[in-house]
């Protein structure tokens, strides 16, 4: 979207739907409203812990540039 600003878009959504007369699309909007769950507490707390040590093995500059990745892959199927 372009440089409009939040309450800007805020304001648009809500005159929208303010003109909205299909009780369907109510429907969903309020069910979408319900199902306001964060992604995080729904994954294993495996995946979670895979998650956090990426980020700390981020934090700590081990990581690969996407320049070595395909290099990698280069050598390894001999591309």
């Amino acid at each position: 979207m372009e440089d409009i600003n939040l309450d800007t878009r805020k304001i648009n959504l809500i005159n929208w739907i303010s003109s909205i007369e299909d009780a369907d699309i109510i429907d969903k909007m309020e069910k979408l409203k319900k199902e306001k769950t964060d992604w995080w507490d729904t994954l294993k707390s495996e995946d979670k812990q895979a998650i956090e040590e990426g980020i700390a093995q981020l934090d700590r500059g081990e990581f690969l540039s996407h320049s070595q990745v395909r290099e990698n892959i280069k050598e390894k199927f001999n591309f």
